[in-house]
C-alpha cells in the first residue's frame, strides 16, 4: 500500500514537472502572435485604445486628492465655470443679460403693472416659470401675465389661479385674438365656467389648445371646444383630464373630417385619458379626421392595444413624423409592424417606445431590418427612445440596427422607397444619423458607443444610458472623443461602473459638456480643467 502511494505521488510530480517545463517553453513567434491577436481585438473594439486625460492634483500638503476631494472640486467647478471666453482664455460663470432681466422683473413683480404686448410668449413663459419656482405666482401675478391683447396664454402651474380669475381673463383674451391656450396643472381653474367664457366669444382664432390636469373639465366641455374652434385648431392636447370620453372623440371625428369645413388637425396628444378601446378605435375609423396628422402622442392609455393602434395609424395615411407611445403597456411586436407598415411615405423621424415591456429583441430587430417583402424600409429616425423596455430586448444588435438605419442614405425617388438590401446605397447620409438616443435600463454595450461614433458623430447631441451596467469608461470616452462639438449631454444615472477616468478624463476639453448622473455633479465645463 505504501509503495503504491509513493509510486502515485511520484507520477503526479513528474506530470507536474512536465507541464511546467512545457509552459516555460516559448516559440520565437509567440510575441508576434500575441500582438496580432491584440491588433484584431483593437480593430474589432476600437474603444480599447481610448485613454482618459487624467491630471493628478495634489493638496497643500503634497498628497494626491482622494475621491471625495475630486468630486467636491468637480461640484465647485460646476457652480463657478461656464462657457469658455475664447478671447481671454478664462472661464467664468456670468449670467446672461436675459437671465438678469428676468430675475430682476420677477423679484419686483408686485410693482409691475403690465408687461406690454411687445413681450412675446417665450419671455412670458420664462417669467412665469421663475414666478412659480420662487413661490411668487399668485392671482395678481396671473392678472399681469394674462394681459389683454396677447396671442398666447401659457401658465406652467395654475395651482394659485382661481376659476373666477381664469374666467375673467378668458373673457377678455379670446375676443382680443388669443391664438394659443396652454394651461399646465389646470386643476380647479379650468372647468365648465371657463369653457363657457371661451364659447361666449364670437372670435374663432384659437389654433393651439393644451390643457393638463383639469379635473373639473367635463367630456361635453371638451367636445364643445373642439366644435367651436374646428375651423382654426391645428394642435390639441389633453393630459390627465379624467372626464374626457366619447363626446370628445365623436366631436373630433365629426368636425375634422374631410366633409366638414375645418382646418387641418396636425397634432394630437392624449395622456392618461380614460378612453375605452371602442372610443380609441372610433378616432381612426369613424371618419378621416386624422388624415393630416403629423404628430400623434398616445401615452399611458390603458385601453390601447395592437389592433387599436393599427386602426389609428392607418387613418393617418402615412403622414406622421412624430409618434409617442410611452407606457402603453399592452402593446407588443405587432405594433412595431403597424408603425413600419403605415410609415408608407417615410416621414417618421421621432419614435418614443419608452416603457413597452412586451417588445422583444426579435421584433425590434425585424423593425429595423431592410428588405422585408411587403413593408417599407425602416424609418429614418432622428430621435429614438427605447428606455425602460425589457432589459434583454434592447440589446447591442437591436440598437446597432437602429443606428445604421438612421444614418444610411435613402432614395430621393418616391417610387424607389421599397429598395432591397442589395440595391440600397450603403454609404452614410450627409445629414448624419441619430440626434437623440435614450436606451436607459437596457443591456447595450460599448459596441453601441463605437457604432454611434462611426455613424452619428456629426449629428448626435443627446445620449441617455442610465442604468446600463454593460457600458464602460472606454466606451463613453471613445464616443466623446469622436463626436463633434454638437454632442453636449450624456446621462449616466445608476451607472456605478463609470469612474473618474471618464468623468474627469473625457476628451471634451474646450467646449461645454454636460454629464448628468455623476455624484455631486450634474454639469461640468471641461474647458475649466
Amino acid at each position: 500500500m505504501i509503495a503504491a502511494r509513493e509510486e502515485a505521488r511520484a507520477l503526479r510530480e513528474n506530470e507536474k514537472e512536465e507541464k511546467e517545463q512545457k509552459s516555460s517553453e516559448s516559440h520565437p513567434l509567440d510575441a508576434v502572435l500575441q500582438a496580432a491577436i491584440l491588433q484584431n481585438k483593437i480593430k474589432a473594439n476600437p474603444s480599447m485604445t481610448w485613454r482618459g486625460k487624467l491630471v493628478e492634483i495634489k493638496d497643500s500638503s503634497g498628497k494626491a486628492e482622494n475621491l471625495y476631494q475630486k468630486r467636491s472640486r468637480r461640484y465647485k467647478r460646476q457652480k463657478l465655470t461656464a462657457e469658455k471666453d475664447h478671447s481671454s482664455q478664462i472661464s467664468k460663470r456670468i449670467p446672461s443679460l436675459y437671465d438678469l432681466c428676468v430675475k430682476f422683473i420677477v423679484n419686483n413683480f408686485e410693482s409691475v403693472e403690465a408687461l406690454g404686448l411687445m413681450i412675446d410668449s417665450t419671455i412670458r413663459r420664462s417669467i412665469c416659470e421663475a414666478l412659480v419656482s420662487t413661490g411668487r405666482m399668485n392671482g395678481a401675478a396671473f392678472d399681469t401675465l394674462a394681459e389683454e391683447g396677447i396671442e398666447t396664454l401659457e401658465i406652467t402651474d395654475c395651482v394659485s389661479v382661481t376659476q373666477e380669475a381664469m374666467v375673467e381673463a378668458l373673457e377678455k383674451l379670446v375676443p382680443a385674438g388669443l391664438r394659443a391656450l396652454i394651461l399646465n396643472h389646470a386643476g380647479r381653474a379650468f372647468g365648465t365656467n371657463a369653457v363657457d367664457a371661451i364659447l361666449r366669444s364670437t372670435s374663432s382664432e384659437l389654433f393651439a389648445l393644451s390643457i393638463s390636469g383639469a379635473y373639473l373639465l367635463k367630456d361635453l366641455d371638451a367636445s364643445r371646444l373642439v366644435a367651436k374652434f374646428s375651423r382654426t385648431l391645428s394642435s390639441i392636447e389633453f393630459n390627465a383630464c379624467p372626464s374626457i370620453g366619447s363626446d370628445f372623440c365623436n366631436s373630433l371625428s365629426t368636425h375634422f373630417s374631410s366633409s366638414a369645413d375645418s382646418s387641418l388637425l396636425l397634432e394630437l396628444s392624449l395622456r392618461e385619458i380614460s378612453l375605452t378601446r371602442d372610443q380609441l378605435i372610433s378616432l381612426g375609423t369613424s371618419s378621416d379626421a386624422l388624415r393630416n396628422l403629423r404628430s400623434i402622442s398616445l401615452r399611458q392609455m390603458d385601453a390601447m392595444d395592437d389592433e387599436t393602434l393599427s386602426k389609428i395609424l392607418e387613418s393617418t395615411q402615412g403622414n406622421l413624423k412624430f409618434i409617442d407611445l410611452s407606457n402603453d403597456v399592452n402593446l407588443t411586436d405587432e405594433s412595431l409592424l403597424s408603425i413600419r407598415r403605415y410609415n408608407s411615405k417615410g416621414n417618421l423621424s421621432v419614435l418614443n417606445l419608452c416603457g413597452l415591456k412586451n417588445l422583444t429583441a426579435v421584433g425590434l430587430e425585424a423593425f429595423f431590418t431592410f428588405g422585408i417583402d411587403g413593408l417599407p424600409n425602416p424609418p429614418n429616425l432622428r430621435t429614438l427612445d427605447l428606455s425602460s423596455c425589457d432589459f434583454n430586448a434592447v440589446n447591442e444588435n437591436v440598437v446597432n440596427l437602429a443606428i445604421s438605419s438612421s444614418a444610411l442614405k435613402r432614395s430621393q425617388d418616391d417610387e424607389s422607397r421599397l429598395l432591397k438590401v442589395d440595391t440600397l446605397k450603403r454609404d452614410l447620409s450627409a445629414l448624419g444619423g441619430l440626434v437623440s438616443l435614450d436606451v436607459s435600463n437596457s443591456s447595450v454595450t460599448d459596441k453601441v458607443m463605437e457604432n454611434l461614433a462611426s455613424t452619428c458623430s456629426s449629428s448626435l447631441k443627446l445620449l441617455k444610458v442610465n442604468f446600463c451596467p454593460n457600458i464602460s469608461d472606454n466606451g463613453l470616452g471613445y464616443l466623446v472623443s469622436k463626436c463633434g462639438t454638437q454632442f453636449s449631454s450624456v446621462e449616466i444615472w445608476g451607472c456605478a461602473q463609470i469612474s473618474d477616468i471618464f468623468l474627469d478624463g473625457n476628451h471634451g476639453a474646450g467646449r461645454r459638456f454636460e454629464i448628468e448622473g455623476a455624484w455631486m455633479k450634474s454639469r461640468r465645463d471641461t474647458a475649466s480643467k
